[in-house]
Parts: C-alpha cells; structure tokens; sequence
C-alpha cells in the first residue's frame, strides 16, 4: 500500500512538473511584432529648367505669370504660392491644372490679392516663393521650387 502511495504521489508530481515546465517554456515564446510603416509617395526634386518653369510679373505686379513650356509626360500640376504683402502679411495661393494635352505649354496667371466681384490687390509684395508639385503619367511625382523678386 506504501508504494501504491509513493507511486501515486511520484506520479502526480512528474505530471505537475512537466505540464509546469511546459507552461513555463511555452509562456516565453513571444511573436515577434513586425512594425508596418505607412508608404507615401516618393516626391523626388527637379530643377525648373527640367519643364521650362518660369515666372514673371505682370505689367502692373498685380498677378505672377506661370509658364511651363515642357509638358511632356506630365499629367498635372499643384502649386503653391507664397509672399508677403503690406504690413508683413504672409499671403498665398494654391491650384492646380490638369494637362490635357501632353507636349503643350501651359500659363497661367495668379492673381496677389483677392477677387470675386472686384479684386482687392495686395500691395507692397515682397518674397514671391513657388513650389510646385509635378504629376507624371506614370504616377510618379516631383517637386520644383522657384523665387521671384518684384
């Protein structure tokens, strides 16, 4: 009878030893965390002189005149224009223009001040800063920046 018990006892704490053990070894295990970045769109840079950029003053430095004379490849184009006006006032515009015919050169006028049934002009504009942002047909994009001085 002695050793039915001792066997009994043996046996139930080999069973709670290794069920332990296994518990133990498998409670160690981690899984390793895989970080995901987001992607986002790689904007390379080009120089102006790449699509012809360039800008002016109106006659009456009203407005910046946009040109871009090598459309080729390009699918659109998002620009942002930045100054400052009398008083020290940083002022901007945004747009943008779709291309619709490749190879064609594209203008466009952008107004310093505000209109909607008349325009109210900004005066005193100082540190006119483009940046633009160049769709290509592939889905690639590219950024230019350019400066004007009036």
């Amino acid at each position: 009878m002695k050793n039915k018990k001792l066997i009994t006892v043996l046996v139930i704490g080999l069973i709670v030893l290794v069920g332990g053990g296994f518990m133990v070894l498998s409670g160690n295990k981690t899984t390793p965390v895989v970080e995901q970045v987001p992607t986002e769109d790689q904007v390379t840079m080009m120089k102006p002189e790449e699509i012809g950029l360039t800008l002016s003053a109106s006659k009456d430095n009203r407005k910046v005149i946009m040109e871009v004379a090598n459309t080729e490849g390009l699918s659109g184009l998002d620009y942002e224009l930045s100054y400052t006006s009398k008083g020290d006032i940083p002022r901007g515009v945004i747009g943008h223009i779709d291309i619709k015919i490749a190879g064609k050169p594209i203008t466009q006028e952008i107004t310093l001040g505000t209109c909607s049934d008349v325009c109210h002009y900004d005066e005193d504009v100082s540190g006119i800063s483009l940046t633009l942002k160049v769709t290509k047909i592939d889905g690639s994009a590219a950024s230019i920046q350019k400066s004007l001085e009036i």
